[in-house]
């Protein structure tokens, strides 16, 4: 999570971020001994602030199985945790944990097997999303739902071979308010 009191540069802790996050994608990607396969972390921007997203296609059927878009909570929790703690296709290795680095294992209860799961950094100042200027860390509910929407149009136009499937948008504690209204903006804006 990007941090006002830090002294260096932005430009700095950006690449401090991506370096550690390549590093963790690295061995992810050592993982993916199934069709499950992570696009390496994208930014998408919308104004001036650039959300991070990481992209798990279904393991079973990407053409014909849901998209799902999902907003971990806090505010403030990194989509990281979605991704290893709860629904993504990994999880850490805690029976076999002896204090130093963990390992990553595959996760056999994971949303992946059956969904295509966009997890994603929102709002901005979460994990390795990040704005340009100030004001972009400015957030609302109102705001997130027009948000959500234009991330969606976005990323659909992008990856036109979705645009047919399904769509759900789900979240985790507070992520749950914001499905709530990211569903009802999108839902008005049609």
């Amino acid at each position: 999570m990007a941090s006002s009191s830090s002294s260096a540069p932005f430009s700095i802790r950006q690449q401090q971020h991506h370096s550690s996050i390549s590093r963790l994608f690295r061995v992810i990607r050592v993982l993916c001994l199934s069709n499950s396969k992570p696009d390496i972390l994208m930014w998408e921007k919308i104004e001036k602030c650039s959300y991070s997203t990481i992209f798990v296609e279904s393991e079973r059927n990407p053409k014909k199985d849901p998209l799902l878009l999902w907003l971990t909570g806090g505010p403030g929790c990194s989509a990281l945790s979605g991704l290893v703690y709860e629904i993504g296709p990994f999880t850490f290795d805690a029976a076999n944990f002896d204090g130093s680095l963990p390992s990553i294992i595959l996760n056999p209860y994971s949303w992946t097997k059956v969904a295509n799961i966009i997890f994603i950094d929102w709002p901005v100042g979460t994990g390795f999303s990040y704005s340009n200027t100030s004001k972009g860390y400015s957030s609302n509910d109102t705001k997130t739902a027009k948000d959500i929407y234009t991330f969606l149009r976005k990323w659909l136009l992008n990856h036109p071979m979705f645009i047919k499937n399904r769509l759900y948008i789900a979240g985790d504690s507070y992520g749950g308010k914001r499905c709530y209204h990211g569903g009802i903006g999108n839902i008005k804006r049609q």
